[in-house]
């Protein structure tokens, strides 16, 4: 079994968050995606998603984007992103997703062969800068309006509180993993550290719990040489940045197992 990782999909079926606006790259990028990932996974290999898999607002929405991944080669995993407002309760979205090729986690993790897989979205980390873009700097408001520039400055005490809260869910997935044999493999949207390395909260719990391998996404436009990402090993771990862009609107192989 083949893993890939590829996340901040964006997708937009309906037409009301054209990517484009970010730069011809992201000009029909589903497209892209789709061609190389027929390309390249396999119907018994694997595809970690990262969060922000659609722009919808409510799950009737997103009902075609979750199709279109469906409908693509491999089993995936998915996280949610802090775009991804379509994302229902958990039970109701396994429900709807019972059967297909789709796992969705959230405060757990999921075991295939020997590979374990966990995650949680996170949330900007207090006191550490990690570069992102102007994309990142925006958010969507009301349903069919256009995005808006976001210029207030943060409120850090609401920031602290949800990156706490997801904290815990973190540890939660993480203990969930179990202390079996095999490669552990957290998908964080929310990058768990800046492209130096950093030590952080998130670094160190991920240390606690022995995880081999940790891949992310929600950074975009970093300047990177053509043809790289984010891919480093700190204190046994590797970091991998998988949103869309920075991997060449491709699944980007991991490992094989």
């Amino acid at each position: 079994m083949k893993i890939f990782a590829i996340g901040d999909l964006h997708l937009s079926s309906s037409g009301k968050k054209p990517m484009d606006i970010f730069g011809p790259q992201w000009r029909n990028h589903w497209e892209k995606i789709a061609q190389n990932w027929k390309g390249s996974v396999g119907p018994g290999d694997l595809v970690l998603v990262p969060g922000d898999l659609s722009w919808a607002m409510r799950i009737e929405e997103a009902r075609a984007d979750i199709d279109w991944l469906e409908a693509l080669p491999g089993s995936k995993i998915l996280v949610k992103g802090n775009h991804d407002y379509w994302w229902p309760s958990i039970s109701r979205l396994r429900g709807l997703l019972k059967g297909s090729s789709i796992t969705v986690l959230q405060y757990d993790s999921v075991r295939i062969g020997p590979v374990a897989v966990g995650g949680a979205r996170l949330w900007d980390i207090p006191g550490v800068d990690i570069a992102g873009s102007t994309m990142l700097e925006q958010i969507p408001v009301a349903e069919g309006e256009e995005l808006q520039p976001r210029h207030e400055p943060q409120d850090r005490t609401h920031d602290e509180r949800i990156f706490l809260r997801e904290m815990g869910r973190l540890r939660l997935s993480l203990e969930s993993m179990g202390e079996v044999s095999g490669t552990r493999i957290v998908m964080t949207h929310f990058p768990p550290t800046n492209e130096h390395g950093l030590d952080t909260a998130v670094t160190r719990i991920l240390e606690r719990y022995r995880v081999d391998l940790c891949v992310f996404g929600h950074l975009h436009d970093l300047k990177l040489p053509e043809g790289t990402t984010i891919d480093f090993l700190k204190n046994r771990i590797r970091y991998v940045l998988v949103s869309c862009d920075s991997v060449g609107f491709a699944p980007y192989r991991l490992l094989e197992v």
